[in-house]
């Protein structure tokens, strides 16, 4: 076995982070040392290299309170407390360097405004100007000028901006920073002065300040060549000092220790650990090189015998939740569990992607238990590709390590790992996910582990799960993303809540397969697919959601369109739907993708403002199903009320239909969904009412008549050789 961690070594600057072995071992250091950037270490230290890092990895010197990350990147897509922006003293921001021109294009003109507004004169070298954020994932930006290098005394213009940021970030009470790689560019400062003096700033804040609140300072540096300068300078820090750091002992802080078993949270590299048993994801068939992430670089490291094993041993590959044993041959490891989890979008009734989780976790201890192995490392599972908000994966899974170590007091695995990879751009918020599990709920056990898991679909604890869940953003978005709660990011966007994204490719794809199988028009061709991503109107269509949810506690899930009487059969939309996107919607309350045409001066109207039923008999003379927001199976019905020539628009909405009544003939005078005791005309007798009207026409019209039931997620823009014929009918 792999001897468990002990005492380590440290020094004044702990570099701690990522080990990629290329050091002898009087020069390497476990990073389990140091347990994370969010560990308040009561001692100032010098510390040693970690080793070579590798593209997009990042590297922690601790000095203090504080750690100092080098990470190669892109500033703007940094989840930090703050982002610094140098720009020029008349805080004109699209006038000054790219990284300027880059934060105010992610950010968005607000931050321009409040500079204008805030700032009328200019600024000087060591003010620090505040702004909010716009739509960048931090809590304020701090810009900041920086006159060119001239002579050596322009030295002090870095030391005094990075003392000055910090400072304010403290004044804030604020916990993290991001730097770029300052005056490096077309400042013509020195690269290797500019990294030591922020080091030497950071320490001297820290010595000054030893109550400091910052536990995070990021150096984001964009080009290959200035990154690894900028690695080498804390390299040779941390070799200099390496000496003192020999005659310095102290325990390991920052693991919890739960029975004879400790958990330590790690930002790094997996591939890299040192331990009994190394756990990772992949696809079912168990082709490495065909999985893209983490399995690929275990593949790497290991060489291609891990892949042979595989083959030779598992030729079947692997069902969910199962996982196959190799040795581990490159890696640092005795042998590796290769895992099959469920994305978190899955929509099974019968296999739900928590359970399978925590019982993936479960058995890995399990087996690893059984043959006696002292650690196990994992990686933050379920963060990456598959999906899961990094607080729901983390809960599920640090209650099944306490569920099966309460279970087995005299296990034998004494080092549990969890590494959250470094390259992450969202690593420093999955890393406190784990951590704020880790401190509020370690000492409690789950009874029962499949307590852990959502409840499974159709039934009635799920749907009180739902109609509890607090909203969050979909899982398939990308700029609000579904690690924090809807509430969370409005109180942190403030009225920035709106955003249009380009989605993946998988999805941009899917989406315009959606639009061509449907259109019927000879040369329509997809000019742009962007997804809306706004958070008042998902709150709003959530909401509208667990109120049915709240009905089927008591009722039971809508029956679906299939089965409605009456009913041709589901919608054209989610026949040609795969089950990527397929996945993101609940069928218990018959929620559907459908298509809506509009006019390109309403575009922007309703993808900020969502729908408006008061439109619709403004609109149009006479709708065959009354005044309510039409949506449409087949695009080239949706087309008819589009422009006839040019680019035009069509909306793909997410529409929540819930109890269905069809009808084949005009209800011109609705208002509301008819009463389920079908009273003839507008009901005033009965609470029970139906929650959408579908018009069973020859070609189907969709009516909801609520604005919430309804979300223009996707945005279509195509053109096309032929004009559509005149419409008929209804509001699109």
């Amino acid at each position: 076995m792999f001897p468990p961690t002990g005492q380590q070594q440290f020094g004044a600057d702990l570099l701690v982070g990522l080990r990629h072995g290329n050091f002898t071992p009087a020069e390497s250091i476990n990073k389990a040392s140091c347990g994370g950037w969010s560990t308040l270490l009561p001692f100032e230290c010098e510390g040693v290299p970690v080793g070579q890092l590798q593209h997009g990895k990042g590297l922690h010197l601790q000095i203090g309170r504080t750690a100092v990350s080098i990470v190669k990147g892109d500033i703007v897509t940094q989840e930090i407390d703050v982002i610094v922006n140098t720009t020029n003293a008349e805080l004109n921001l699209n006038n000054a360097g790219p990284s300027s021109k880059a934060i105010l294009a992610a950010a968005g003109n607000s931050i321009q405004q409040e500079c204008n507004t805030n700032y009328r004169s200019n600024i000087n070298p060591g003010d620090v100007a505040v702004t909010g954020s716009g739509y960048l994932k931090c809590e304020n930006v701090f810009h900041i000028y920086i006159p060119m290098y001239k002579n050596p005394e322009d030295e002090k213009n870095i030391h005094a901006a990075v003392y000055e940021c910090l400072k304010e970030t403290d004044s804030l009470s604020l916990q993290s920073i991001a730097f770029p790689a300052l005056g490096t560019g077309g400042l013509n400062y020195e690269p290797n002065f500019v990294a030591n003096s922020l080091f030497d700033t950071v320490k001297r804040y820290n010595v000054q300040n030893p109550s400091t609140n910052i536990e995070l300072v990021v150096c984001v540096v964009y080009q290959d060549q200035m990154y690894q300068t900028f690695v080498a300078a804390a390299r040779e820090r941390a070799r200099r000092i390496g000496n003192e750091a020999n005659k310095i002992t102290l325990k390991t802080p920052g693991s919890t220790k739960i029975g004879n078993s400790h958990i330590k949270v790690l930002v790094g590299d997996l591939t890299q650990e040192q331990v009994d048993v190394l756990v990772h994801t992949c696809s079912h068939s168990l082709q490495l090189k065909k999985t893209s992430g983490l399995a690929t670089e275990i593949l790497n490291t290991a060489g291609r015998n891990i892949q042979t094993e595989l083959d030779n041993n598992y030729p079947n590959g692997l069902k969910n939740g199962e996982f196959a044993v190799t040795n581990g041959y490159g890696l640092g490891c005795k042998k590796v569990y290769h895992g099959k989890v469920l994305d978190f979008t899955a929509n099974g009734r019968n296999d739900r992607p928590e359970k399978i989780l925590l019982t993936f976790v479960t058995r890995c201890l399990t087996v690893a238990n059984k043959y006696g192995s002292e650690s196990i490392a994992f990686p933050a599972l379920g963060t990456g590709v598959l999906k899961f908000p990094s607080d729901i994966a983390a809960s599920i899974f640090i209650r099944a390590i306490t569920d099966f170590v309460h279970k087995h007091p005299h296990t034998s695995i004494t080092d549990i790992r969890v590494v959250v990879y470094g390259g992450n751009p969202s690593w420093s918020s999955i890393q406190k996910a784990y951590r704020n599990e880790l401190s509020t709920g370690r000492a409690v056990p789950c009874s029962n582990f499949l307590s852990m898991a959502v409840p499974k679909r159709g039934t009635k604890a799920y749907f009180r799960y739902k109609y509890n869940e607090n909203p969050r953003p979909p899982t398939n978005w990308s700029h609000f993303t579904c690690d924090k709660t809807i509430k969370d990011w409005i109180s942190m966007q403030g009225t920035n809540h709106y955003k249009l994204v380009k989605p993946d490719q998988r999805i941009s794809d899917d989406i315009e397969h959606l639009f061509l199988s449907t259109i019927q028009l000879d040369g329509a061709e997809v000019v742009s697919v962007m997804r809306n991503e706004n958070l008042k109107l998902y709150e709003e269509y959530f909401q509208e959601c667990q109120r049915l949810y709240s009905r089927a506690i008591a009722t039971g899930p809508c029956k679906s369109l299939a089965n409605t009487p009456g009913s041709r059969g589901p919608s054209l939309t989610m026949q040609y739907a795969n089950r990527q996107i397929a996945n993101l919607l609940d069928s218990d309350l018959n929620e559907v993708y459908l298509f809506h045409g509009t006019k390109k001066d309403r575009v922007n109207v309703l993808l900020h403002n969502g729908f408006d039923l008061r439109l619709a008999a403004m609109n149009f003379k006479s709708l065959w199903l009354g005044a309510g927001v039409y949506a449409a199976e087949e695009a080239n019905l949706s087309a008819q009320y589009t422009e006839r020539n040019g680019v035009c628009t069509i909306f793909v909405m997410r529409v929540c239909l819930g109890d269905v009544f069809t009808t084949k003939t005009h209800m011109t005078d609705l208002k509301r969904p008819p009463c389920k005791s079908f009273c003839n005309g507008i009901c005033t007798q009965h609470k029970d009412f139906f929650d959408s009207v579908v018009g069973e026409f020859p070609q189907r019209e969709f009516v909801v008549y609520d604005d919430a039931k309804c979300y223009p997620e996707y945005v279509i823009q195509y053109q096309v050789v032929q004009s559509p014929p005149d419409p008929k009918g209804g509001y699109y």
